[in-house]
């Protein structure tokens, strides 16, 4: 599949694949050694770029994320990040997770459904496959 690495730091890379329309954030194991302060630089570049290409679908591969998000990063997401998604015209968004996450994931039964003030649905997946399945559904 044709990919584009748009950006990158130390915590993380944004790809795009034109084929799907669809942007992605992959963390790198490094987060584990991050602060959510660390973690705002490319949360923002990724929701920019989204904008930017008028991204219809976002996918975030947590496989390797170690970091645990404190709750002024969470609001901060909703406030500064969410609305732009919104305005990208996100119409799903996928995580894939790692298999500490705190999450119930679609393959054990969960319903993607929006998160925070996000105008589209989010699911927390298991595999990279089940996620593009339900992206490109």
């Amino acid at each position: 599949m044709p990919e584009t690495i748009v950006d990158s730091d130390e915590w993380g890379q944004l790809v795009f694949y034109d084929e799907w329309n669809s942007l992605e954030l992959k963390w790198f194991p490094s987060t584990a050694d991050s602060s959510d302060e660390d973690l705002k630089h490319i949360m923002m570049m990724f929701a920019d770029e989204a904008v930017k290409r008028r991204t219809g679908s976002l996918i975030v591969d947590a496989t390797e994320f170690g970091h645990a998000f404190g709750d002024d990063l969470m609001k901060w997401r909703n406030e500064a990040l969410i609305p732009k998604y919104n305005r990208a015209g996100v119409t799903k968004m996928a995580f894939i997770a790692s298999p500490n996450i705190p999450f119930p994931t679609v393959e054990d039964g969960a319903t993607p459904e929006p998160d925070g003030p996000a105008n589209f649905p989010t699911g927390w997946f298991k595999s990279r496959e089940a996620a593009y399945k339900w992206l490109t559904s």
